[in-house]
């Protein structure tokens, strides 16, 4: 329907003509004048020519009050004089200032009046009824009238539309943009651009070039100008994204004549896109560049879809060999029991919604099975159900793990050797000297018997039965401080006297399971205590002991083999037990790890039992098959032993002993059953004193002679051993006197200097037998006689005027004298005076090497000018700073001081002859 107002016209028997049929369609209306125009017989023409149509009075027409955008279709106006078109165009022009989308014609009656009428920009036609084209011109008017609104609605719907569009004139080129088109751009329209010079101005310089083309392209070619995306610039100078779509219109000769499309803002689009490339960039960014390796699989299917590039160093595969395997192919083709029941509680988790992770092996590209932490989620991709698996390698956190494990293991046997040490060195300590005057006064029993000439067989007989239990006792009580001894890494130990040890003390778990063989070829010494080895051969006995099925003695076989080779000492424990699985293999060296139940404790562990081999650079490998039995070798080092040799048999002592002399022997013990012993012992070959209290055996020796041989317990009351022997060195160089002899320590200090007597040869082990003392009498008298025999035979040719601590050697001073200026010599004891401050003051800032430098050098120049005492103490310090041994170094320079003291005083009183 073309117009917007249905109105009767005045004239009654037209209004009768019109009603019915007439006003189911409107195409147009006449606007009736008021001024006897024939309106009948336009009506009855416009009926006959054109169709159906309103009447409109002008009172109606100035009543209609047009709205903007309202259609008023095609108005005919009859004229029969020039004077009826003043009040029309006056409604007409009121009404397109509203807005008002309308068509105009003036039908005038006659010739002439068509010929009089001037038409204005108010009128679009004007058309003559007596013309012969008067019905087609009508009929083109409505038809141009129907063309104007499609129009106006076509650019209505342009204009309202998202997008803009645009005119190029190619022939006048003149752009034309919509309304819409310049909000888009974002310039005002004082700026629109007008031709294409000033569009292509605002089109990004880089994308110029391109659009061109693409005009060409179409105008030239016929090539669509679809989706051209170019960048247009804004009043602020900013770029917005645009895609520009078009079409060319011909004349008949095709000739292009317009340019038209549409341009669609694809900025927003465009930002979207690009924070979706920064996401997917930031994706793969965490995605490939994370720690961890990801895994994205089919739940289905269980295919691998998708994984990241620390999946290519997890597996060592490509990501290409990843992707489209099955996961089950990503962990070992054989999982025990316990991990397919955790795989399978961990998809279940999943499949409840539930995040989950779990600990299992993963099986990489070289064969080696690498621990992993998976964690999963449930992802929905594309409509399918994904499971997302994060896989963090834990071989790290499980070798911290297992070390905090083996520390913890390591802290509880140091707790267990501690705990042990102090019992056995107590209860070593109450049964040896007990135990020493039960051995001894068995010997002095048999003794005495054969002074007195009493032969009773029986006798004898019980006698060696008793002494042989005591000897029992004895070494049980020695093997058990072997054992339990908390020492330094770096003492030695002979394996074959371990392995006896550790298997007497297994026997008790042994005797009833399996048959022991050993073959034990005799070995070096190997550079770890005896305490750390026994406990390592037991666990791997007790583990022997438990790998049968059935407690056949006549079966059931374990054999010790120790032998050596050029460089390494071998021990081959193996049993022909039912074995150890190949799942099982890989775990024995998890701390504590264990199949079968304990009975009393778990032992050390194989782990830590190879972590004590490992720190003296030993190994511990095994070897086994199923219900074949097990192997485990262990290999050491070996060293050089330089420990001196026990002492000699009774029969060298007395050859040392000149039957005109008794040498001199002091005993100092707080036990008077092991004092009297001692000295019903000894008191036949030997100038015996007794003192049951160290400070007692001091005063004598202050105010009298000193003894030959200091026979002293350690471990005393009130003043001990250590202490007594420190006593008497302040009183000269007497300490290569001293014999110590000792249950057993119970405290570190006394520990520590019990090791260091050992070391000097100076120790003697209860319970001893009397041949042992008398021995270890005659090397203490052999040691000290070369040195106080040339004392001596200096001293009857020049008596010395010196005999104090701290002074030189008479023989040597004289010496000295005789080839050397005393002035000189006088000069040379103040400089080594000064020096031996300096070091004493210097030592605690001094590096381990720089202390053993100026010790060895002060040790050297103190020994040529005869002062003994000071080298010794010099040369001790020199020793152990050597080996890095600061504690005992400062312990001997600690024995320095009240010697220099004492050479203090000798320089000043020394005057040269």
């Amino acid at each position: 329907m073309c117009t917007s107002f249905l109105f009767a016209p005045e004239n009654r028997a037209i209004r009768g003509a019109l009603k019915g049929p007439l006003l189911q369609g409107i195409d147009f209306s006449i606007l009736d004048t008021g001024r006897n125009a024939p309106a009948h017989a336009i009506a009855e023409f416009a009926l006959k020519e054109i169709g159906q149509f309103c009447w409109l009075t002008l009172k109606e027409f100035a009543e209609s009050k047009a709205q903007p955008g309202s259609e008023m279709g095609l108005i005919i106006i009859p004229v029969s004089h020039t004077k009826d078109l003043s009040g029309s165009q006056e409604l007409i022009d009121r009404s397109r200032r509203r807005g008002a989308n309308l068509s105009v014609i003036i039908l005038a009656q006659t010739s002439q009046l068509a010929e009089e009428i001037v038409l204005d920009d108010c009128f679009d036609a004007m058309i003559c009824s007596q013309w012969a084209s008067a019905p087609h011109l009508l009929k083109q008017s409505l038809k141009d009238h129907k063309l104007r609104v499609q129009n106006h609605a076509f650019k209505a719907f342009l204009e309202h539309s998202v997008d803009g569009y645009w005119i190029w004139d190619l022939e006048n080129d003149d752009i034309v943009w919509s309304e819409r088109t310049r909000e888009m751009v974002g310039i005002q329209e004082q700026y629109v651009p007008t031709n294409i010079s000033q569009f292509v101005e605002l089109v990004h310089p880089l994308d110029r070039v391109r659009v061109d083309q693409a005009i060409k392209n179409h105008l030239h070619h016929e090539k669509p100008y679809k989706n051209i995306e170019m960048r247009v610039q804004g009043a602020d100078g900013s770029f917005g994204h645009f895609l520009a779509n078009g079409a060319a219109l011909r004349d008949q000769k095709g000739k292009t004549v317009l340019l038209v499309g549409s341009l669609t803002d694809y900025t927003p689009m465009q930002k979207v896109e690009q924070q979706l490339q920064d996401t997917q960039k930031r994706f793969s960014a965490l995605f490939n560049l994370m720690n961890d390796a990801a895994v994205l699989a089919d739940i289905k299917t269980g295919l691998i879809l998708e994984v990241n590039q620390p999946a290519e160093r997890l597996w060592g595969k490509s990501v290409s060999d990843l992707i489209g395997c099955h996961h089950t192919e990503l962990h070992p083709p054989v999982m025990n029991e316990n991990v397919k029941q955790d795989f399978t509680d961990h998809m279940a988790a999943l499949m409840e919604n539930k995040r989950a992770s779990i600990q299992v092996p993963i099986l990489s590209k070289n064969g080696t099975e690498v621990p992993v932490e998976i964690s999963s989620s449930l992802i929905e991709l594309d409509g399918r159900l994904t499971i997302l698996g994060i896989f963090r390698d834990i071989s790290d956190r499980i070798r911290a793990e297992r070390k905090i494990r083996e520390r913890d293991a390591q802290i509880q046997l140091s707790s267990h050797l501690a705990s042990m040490g102090t019992l056995a060195a107590g209860v070593a300590h109450e049964i040896n000297n007990p135990l020493t005057y039960v051995l001894g006064n068995l010997e002095v029993l048999k003794e005495l018997m054969r002074e007195h000439k009493v032969e009773s067989h029986d006798v004898n007989r019980v006698i060696e039965a008793a002494l042989t239990g005591s000897r029992y006792v004895r070494e049980i009580v020695s093997d058990l401080r072997a054992i339990s001894r908390i020492d330094g890494g770096d003492e030695t130990s002979d394996p074959c006297k371990v392995i006896r040890i550790a298997s007497k003390m297994a026997m008790s778990d042994l005797r009833h399971r399996a048959k022991l063989n050993m073959n034990l070829a005799p070995t070096s010494e190997v550079p770890l205590s005896s305490s750390r080895l026994s406990q390592v051969i037991l666990n791997i006995l007790s583990n022997a002991a438990r790998a049968f099925r059935q407690t056949d003695r006549t079966k059931n076989l374990i054999r010790i083999t120790v032998t050596q080779d050029k460089a390494t000492v071998r021990i081959v424990i193996e049993d022909n037990g039912w074995g150890i699985s190949p799942e099982d293999l890989n775990r024995v060296w998890e701390p504590l790890f264990s199949k079968t139940p304990q009975q009393g404790g778990v032992g050390l562990g194989l782990s830590i039992c190879r972590h004590i081999l490992h720190e003296v650079g030993g190994t511990l490998e095994i070897k086994s098959e199923v219900d074949k039995g097990t192997k485990v070798k262990i290999t050491l080092p070996f060293v050089k032993s330089d420990k001196k040799p026990a002492f000699p048999a009774p029969a060298l002592s007395a050859a040392k002993i000149s039957p005109d002399h008794q040498p001199s022997v002091m005993i100092v013990d707080d036990d008077h059953l092991v004092l009297t012993l001692l000295a019903r012992m000894l008191q036949k070959q030997y100038n015996v004193s007794e003192f049951m209290d160290a400070r007692s055996a001091l005063s004598a020796l202050e105010t009298g002679e000193i003894p030959e041989v200091i026979i002293s317990d350690i471990m005393m009351p009130e003043m001990d051993g250590q202490a007594f022997y420190r006593e008497i060195c302040k009183l000269g160089p007497y300490g290569n006197r001293f014999l110590f002899i000792t249950g057993g320590a119970v405290t570190e200090a006394s520990l520590e200097f019990e090791k260091k007597m050992a070391a000097r040869g100076r120790l003697l082990l209860k319970p001893f037998e009397a041949d042992q003392l008398r021995a270890a009498i005659s090397e203490t008298l052999t040691r000290q006689g070369s040195l106080e025999g040339k004392q001596q035979t200096c001293s009857e040719k020049s008596p010395s005027r010196f005999t104090k601590a701290g002074y030189p050697d008479p023989s040597r001073l004289s010496e000295l004298e005789e080839y050397v200026s005393l002035d000189i010599l006088h000069s040379q004891y103040q400089e080594l005076h000064g020096q031996m401050q300096q070091l004493i003051e210097n030592a605690p800032q001094l590096e381990i090497e720089e202390l053993a430098y100026n010790a060895h050098r002060l040790a050297g120049a103190a020994g040529m000018l005869g002062i003994s005492d000071i080298a010794y103490h010099l040369r001790g310090c020199q020793n152990a700073a050597a080996v890095g041994d600061r504690a005992e170094a400062t312990s001997q320079l600690a024995e320095i001081p009240a010697l220099t003291d004492s050479f203090a005083t000798f320089v000043a009183e020394y005057i040269p002859k």
